[in-house]
């Protein structure tokens, strides 16, 4: 009688035998290899529940949460609580009571990281401060992801004294597009109790401008943080008090500001003339920054180690462009101060970055746009990924794919293009409404940006893999890749638009949100309401 599964798979070295485990896994294949027998069936259970979702409503404030008994959670290592915090849907915001979330949480010792998420990012009664408390209190939790709001309109209690676990991760988010007053004292009043207790533990932190205790984080120590992500809407005055913030971060390696550009306010200078210091993070590898004045001396301080530089609008640009886009921008008093490309051929040339692998700019034509191309290559002849959102002014035509193929054939690391070139042929992204149909690329523009991808593919490095083309589709901003095929000779083969990746070089293929959504694009009798 020939060995059973489960008695060749006794043999196995246990890390074998997680990497099997593992692959199935990812293939949705785990569930009934558990079912084999009881020793696989205990070798998958950390597999099986490594990550929870439960309800806010109906599993937790109902009570099932704690009424029945399974080791279940005994394997969770990220757990996620989603929707209201509403016993029934039309209900105030509650607190626990007596139910013992605390004690729950605490008797889960795989647990590390927990995630908090409402049903509706734009709305939602907000959660109790007992809740928060109590997914707060674990002490062996080390990640923490909060998608929804406190209560709204209540600050934590003053004589608040919680405990919390030494966080190595916090993050917190808000819906991009929130209406003013964007902070909520519950928000503001949480991070500055929070922040300035997790500082020295934190190794990444990633929360809203809108809510940054600014003040507070420029008096703490942060001697573990290596990413700091901060974007949103705050009108810090002087904006250099950012600089103060970063020199107490010594080991920081990643950093994100991306703030909003309030209608008739100047572009901000993060670094005047007038300071006399030192870059305050010498290790600095990647940097992303919105608005950033092109005068500011920060260009000419950035250190040797920067691998990956953004300049950016945030919002992009190209939410700016149409109406049903701009009512977002309009009703927040954002406006685009985009750079032109003079302006951005002007910071770059003041970086002294001859080893950075990737840039992004983001700029409108000027006649000066030919001369900052040409200036990539000569400035950054390491470049492994370029990504340019290039708009055309209102009466230019379409720029030319060959055009950017001569300004750029020089990079021979390249690999990874993507450009937004603003083609003057793109459709309207709500203009399938028109036909009523479901989204789709008009069939004249696909063969557009096919030719356009075809020109930069074969006009470019050797070393070029993907070109990627921005697709403008409702309420969705998608990058499209393109794979070049070479032959032995180096020849291009074959260019071929993947339709199953999720990334390319690292990067997602889904750009910024825009402020429309599923729920809220119109029905085709509504399109008078926009524009075509």
């Amino acid at each position: 009688m020939p060995d059973s599964p489960c008695h060749i798979l006794r043999v196995l070295n246990a890390d074998i035998l997680c990497e099997i485990i593992e692959l199935l896994r990812e293939v949705k294949l785990l569930t009934p290899f558990s079912e084999t027998c009881k020793m696989l069936r205990r070798a998958s259970k950390p597999h099986l529940f490594r990550n929870a979702c439960i309800s806010a409503s109906h599993d937790l404030l109902s009570g099932k949460l704690f009424s029945f008994a399974t080791d279940i959670w005994l394997y969770v290592r990220h757990l996620t609580v989603r929707g209201f915090w509403v016993r029934i849907w039309y209900g105030d915001p509650l607190d626990l009571g007596d139910l013992p979330l605390a004690d729950f949480l605490a008797r889960m010792p795989s647990l590390q990281a927990i995630t908090v998420d409402d049903a509706d990012s734009m709305g939602g009664p907000g959660i109790p401060w007992d809740g928060i408390t109590a997914l707060l209190s674990p002490p062996q939790l080390r990640e923490f992801n909060l998608r929804i709001t406190l209560n709204r309109e209540t600050p934590i209690p003053r004589d608040a004294n919680f405990a919390i676990a030494p966080l190595t991760r916090l993050c917190f988010s808000i819906w991009d597009y929130r209406d003013h007053p964007r902070a909520q004292i519950g928000e503001t009043s949480l991070m500055q109790y929070v922040v300035s207790v997790v500082a020295p533990s934190l190794e990444h932190l990633s929360i809203p401008l809108d809510v940054a205790p600014i003040a507070e984080m420029a008096a703490l120590s942060w001697p573990r943080l290596r990413t700091l992500e901060l974007k949103g809407d705050l009108d810090i005055e002087p904006f250099q008090a950012i600089i103060d913030v970063l020199s107490r971060m010594p080991q920081l390696r990643h950093l994100t500001i991306l703030r909003a550009q309030r209608r008739g306010s100047p572009r901000p200078v993060l670094w005047s003339s007038a300071c006399t210091k030192a870059f305050p993070c010498p290790q600095l590898e990647t940097l992303c920054l919105s608005h950033l004045d092109p005068q500011t001396e920060l260009y000419s301080h950035l250190p040797s180690t920067l691998r990956q530089l953004s300049l950016r609008c945030w919002p992009r640009h190209y939410l700016h462009q149409h109406v049903h886009d701009r009512k977002a921008m309009t009703r927040l008093e954002w406006q685009s101060q985009i750079c032109t490309a003079s302006e951005v051929h002007l910071a770059l040339r003041r970086c002294s970055l001859h080893a950075l692998e990737s840039l992004e700019v983001e700029y409108e034509e000027d006649d000066h746009e030919g001369l900052l191309l040409c200036s990539i290559s000569e400035l950054f002849p390491h470049l492994n990924t370029l990504t340019i959102y290039r708009y055309r002014r209102p009466v230019s035509p379409s720029i030319k794919a060959v055009a950017i193929t001569h300004a750029l054939s020089r990079l021979r690391a390249l690999r990874v293009l993507r450009i937004h070139a603003d083609l003057a042929e793109a459709p309207h992204p709500l203009a399938d409404f028109m036909l009523g149909s479901p989204p789709y690329i008009f069939p004249t523009y696909e063969e557009t940006l096919n030719e356009f991808a075809g020109v930069l593919a074969k006009g470019l490095g050797l070393e070029l893999r993907f070109v990627c083309l921005l697709l403008r589709e409702r309420w969705t901003n998608l990058w499209l890749p393109f794979r070049i095929i070479r032959d032995s000779g180096g020849s291009v083969s074959e260019i071929r638009r993947e339709m199953d990746l999720d990334a390319v070089g690292g990067y997602t293929l889904f750009d910024d949100a825009s402020p429309n959504t599923e729920e809220q694009v119109p029905l085709p009798g509504e399109l008078d309401l926009f524009e075509f």
